[in-house]
């Protein structure tokens, strides 16, 4: 798999989390930007992370034919109210599948949803592969629930009896 960071502005960020919602800073046409948590540098990025065509060139160089595209796991919103998460996962979602729209055939995206949520999650899950997401990314926890507690066993019990293929990341180390 591979991450990707879409050009999210601060102000959208800050219309979810001010503190807490990711944004990318990073000046039309450049080469590299700043992943940013509120007004803090989380980490230091490059185009291939918002650019598919940048992305894709890399991939040709590399030898790679076909590419699994996910957010960046400080864009999950696990610690965000259960609503507002889940109206961000459906936008960076509508976001990945608009960046593997852009070659079809050598990328596909993977969605994240709102763990902190069963019923939520489950919904978005399930919007997600609809609108073109080949499976979900989940974090390895939601805060104290680890992936044996009984809402994240549903969720797995759920992926599972819908085709949903699951990737687990550690995340908030």
């Amino acid at each position: 798999h591979s991450h990707f960071f879409p050009l999210i502005t601060q102000k959208e960020a800050a219309a979810v989390d001010a503190e807490l919602a990711p944004w990318l800073a990073a000046e039309p046409g450049t080469r590299e930007g700043q992943i940013m948590v509120g007004n803090k540098p989380f980490r230091p990025v490059y185009q291939a992370l918002w650019d598919p065509d940048f992305r894709l060139k890399e991939m040709d160089e590399q030898g790679i034919d076909v590419q699994i595209v996910c957010a960046t796991p400080v864009m999950f919103g696990y610690s965000w109210d259960a609503h507002k998460a889940a109206d961000w996962a459906a936008q960076m979602n509508d976001k990945a599948v608009d960046f593997c729209a852009t070659h079809p055939t050598r990328f596909k995206a993977l969605s994240q949803v709102p763990l902190q949520d069963l019923k939520l999650a489950c919904a978005e899950a399930l919007r997600a592969k609809k609108a073109g997401c080949v499976g979900v990314q989940i974090g390895n926890h939601v805060g104290d629930k680890d992936m044996d507690h009984p809402d994240i066993v549903d969720f797995l019990i759920f992926c599972a009896e819908n085709d949903i293929p699951i990737l687990e990341h550690p995340w908030d180390m």
